[in-house]
């Protein structure tokens, strides 16, 4: 896994050439349903404008039946926070507001409750269309060449309510890192732990480093302790694995052995990997913290709903992780450290409204990364 990081995309990408955004490139049978093409957009948002963190330029919300709307390119670029999209307005509002999708670079998540969000879940189906496709087929799809395939989707492809679904929580090792370039650590999140001895604390990652050879150097991890009702000040813990599993007693903020119930997380070093994960024989679990409060003004770590037996991410039907093909992108399919879109095509219901949602880009005009562009249209 860590050499796919290797001079890993910052902030540069190659120009993009304004004669293949107007080309109709078609995609072959695993992306595209059977379909007669149509004609293509004259102009795509890959030079458009960036929008503002609140408010896309020329906003245009997603309320006319069948109107295919781009929406973005949207300003997710921070590593620490969601921004919040209402689609029947087109534009990012806070999490306070009425909103449908959140976003943070590649991740996309669906309004529920865990998310701060209020009134009821919003819910999706993933159609799945490109899940079958190969890497060069995903290389070889752009925007034009895949609207036939998305205009094509009616509401006669809308399944019954009881296939859609929330957001849930799965296990995620690697949700302490940025992905999408050399690994840097997610300090934005954290989790409320539930220790083996049974107490609460909070943790995240702050730093982790690798050496010339791309082999983690030091990992340090903060930590806060729950005595009673009251959450400790932060305490850090930098390890250096060399190259070996370590295991770690959170409560004691040290390195222990891996034996018994003398530890609550594990980290393992493989670049494979880069894994923690909790040692869930002796009842520790997890719970993703929230966006807000941050990890330094949270007050609890003991009141999540539920702790499950792994390090954990809020999932819903849209996957998060750049190695699932079901997934808004791929990852690094040229050797070029980028982010590809994969235009799988997403429905959304929320309210009475039912929206077919797809990722068409995730840059700016200028190449900064989180920056993605999304197409949709409202089928009910």
């Amino acid at each position: 896994m860590l050499q796919a990081f290797q001079g890993a995309h910052i902030g540069a990408c190659p120009a993009r050439s304004r004669a293949r955004v107007g080309m109709l490139r078609p995609i072959r049978r695993a992306i595209r349903q059977p379909l007669a093409l149509l004609a293509t957009l004259p102009v795509l948002l890959a030079c458009e404008a960036e929008s503002s963190a609140l408010a896309p330029e020329a906003p245009q919300g997603v309320t006319a039946l069948n109107q295919v709307v781009t929406l973005g390119p949207l300003n997710a670029s921070s590593q620490d926070s969601l921004v919040y999209l209402n689609l029947a307005t087109g534009r990012l509002v806070p999490v306070t507001g009425s909103w449908d999708v959140a976003l943070r670079r590649y991740e996309l998540y669906l309004r529920s409750p865990a998310l701060g969000g209020a009134g009821d879940a919003v819910l999706g189906y993933a159609l799945g269309n490109a899940v079958g496709a190969t890497d060069a087929e995903i290389l070889a799809a752009t925007p034009a060449s895949t609207l036939a395939a998305f205009q094509a989707v009616t509401e006669a492809q809308v399944p019954a309510l009881s296939a859609f679904r929330a957001s849930r929580l799965l296990e995620n090792q690697q949700g302490y890192l940025n992905l999408g370039g050399i690994p840097t650590a997610n300090a934005g999140a954290y989790w409320k732990l539930k220790l083996a001895t049974g107490g609460f604390a909070l943790l995240r990652a702050t730093r982790i480093t690798f050496t010339r050879t791309f082999a983690v150097d030091t990992v340090v991890l903060e930590s806060r302790l729950q005595v009673g009702s009251t959450l400790g000040a932060p305490r850090t813990l930098a390890i250096a694995p060399a190259g070996q599993a370590v295991a770690i007693d959170v409560a004691g903020n040290r390195v222990v052995t891996q034996a018994g119930c003398t530890w609550d997380l594990a980290f393992d070093p493989n670049p494979s990997r880069l894994a923690l994960s909790v040692n869930a024989a002796c009842g520790a679990g997890s719970y993703p913290g929230a966006s807000a409060p941050a990890f330094a003004d949270a007050t609890a770590a003991g009141d999540a709903p539920q702790y499950v037996p792994f390090l954990a991410q809020l999932e819903g039907p849209i996957p998060t992780s750049v190695m699932d093909k079901g997934g808004p992108f791929r990852y690094n399919l040229a050797g070029t450290q980028r982010l590809h879109p994969t235009y799988n095509i997403y429905l959304v219901a929320s309210g009475a409204a039912v929206y077919k949602l797809q990722v068409i880009d995730y840059y700016s005009a200028t190449g900064a990364p989180g920056f993605p562009t999304l197409r949709a249209a409202r089928l009910r």
